[in-house]
Order: structure tokens, then C-alpha cells, then sequence
């Protein structure tokens, strides 16, 4: 117990006790008095609860599409709003902003086909566009020794990594790198795309 709650509990008594001698003397002011003292130390030393509960957080996340409707995001929402402390946050709107950035990152969203159309060209040349030419001037055999060595080590640019996923790598930077991003921001996002990528063909090769 630290040194607060014992100073508190401490004049708690007291003022019991007062109150108890203002009853037992028939002194109603200075009964109502300590009366007064006690139940304002109550509210005091009450636990502080957050400025908002669970029906204002259901009702900011039930703003999102998904709520309600899909039922892995909805569980993910519900169980990592456990682990969050509402008092932490000043408002439901901002509770729920929290818990919803990080279901997105749990469950990233695909890229919506209408925007290939719109989708920027990566720094690096498409490797669609290469390999009409690559075809046209190797032979089967440097094909295959091009792509043997692509699949013993991770893709250091895009260009390594197969055309599936460029496609779905591009598909993301259009979706969420911004317009104004500089060079080294979409370097960096294709780079990381590019391990995770890695990573996840090479789960699969194992599972094979």
C-alpha cells in the first residue's frame, strides 16, 4: 500500500469517527459535516473511468463497412480491443482510429483492379517489358540458368522476383504509397515488398 492510500484511509477514519461522536452527541451540523467530508473524500478516491464506454466505441467502429460484416476483422477488433485502455485515449473516436489502423495492418487490403489503369510505373523497368526481348536473343538454356539463379537468393530488385509478383507489388505501391512519396520512399516500399514477398514463396517451396 503507498503513502497516499494510507493518508486517505487515514482521514476516511477519522471522519468516521467524528461522525460517529457528532450522532452519538445528537450534534446534527456537525454530523452532516463529516457526513459531507466523507462522501466527498469517496468520490476522491474513487477509480477514474474512462470518459466514454463500450457502446461509444461500437458505435464508432460500426462507421466501418467491415464491422459487423466480416467476421475475422470483427473478432481481430474485438480481441485487440481488450488489450487496449480506453483511459488512455481522450475520446471513443480516437480509441477506435487505434484499433482500426492496426486491423488494417493485420489484414491489408487488396488492390482494387479499377486502378491498374491509373498505377504508376515503378523506378526500375518492367520486367514485362524485358522479357519479349530476352526471349527474342537467349536461348532456352540462358533462360533457364536466369531463372535458377533468381529463385537461390532473395530479389534485390524487381526484376528477380516472378511477374505475378510485380504485378501484386505494383498493385500496392498504387494503392499505398502516396503521389508525393520521393524516390528513396517507393525504393524502400519495393524493397520491402520484395523480402516479404520473398519470404512467403519461399514458405511455399518448403510446403511443397
Amino acid at each position: 500500500m503507498d503513502l497516499n492510500m494510507m493518508m486517505r484511509e487515514q482521514a476516511l477514519s477519522g471522519l468516521q469517527v467524528a461522525l460517529d461522536t457528532a450522532v452519538t452527541n445528537g450534534d446534527t451540523v456537525a454530523a452532516r459535516k463529516a457526513a459531507d467530508d466523507i462522501a466527498k473524500l469517496t468520490v476522491q478516491t474513487a477509480p477514474k473511468a474512462p470518459p466514454f464506454g463500450q457502446a461509444e466505441i461500437t458505435a464508432e467502429l460500426d462507421k466501418q463497412p467491415w464491422f459487423g460484416v466480416d467476421p475475422k476483422r470483427s473478432k481481430t477488433a474485438v480481441d485487440l480491443g481488450k488489450t487496449m485502455d480506453p483511459k488512455k485515449f481522450a475520446t471513443a473516436a480516437a480509441f477506435a482510429e487505434a484499433l482500426v489502423k492496426a486491423v488494417d495492418e493485420e489484414y491489408k487490403p487488396a488492390a482494387d483492379p479499377k486502378d491498374e489503369d491509373d498505377e504508376p510505373e515503378p523506378e526500375d523497368e518492367p520486367a514485362e517489358k524485358v522479357k519479349p526481348k530476352a526471349r527474342k536473343t537467349d536461348g532456352p538454356e540462358d533462360v533457364g540458368a536466369r531463372r535458377a539463379a533468381r529463385s537461390s537468393g532473395p530479389w534485390a530488385k524487381m526484376s528477380d522476383a516472378p511477374a505475378d509478383v510485380q504485378t501484386e507489388i505494383k498493385r500496392a505501391a498504387a494503392k499505398f504509397v502516396p503521389a508525393a512519396a520521393t524516390k528513396e520512399q517507393r525504393e524502400s516500399f519495393t524493397a520491402k515488398a520484395l523480402e516479404s514477398h520473398y519470404a512467403a514463396h519461399e514458405r511455399a517451396k518448403g510446403k511443397k
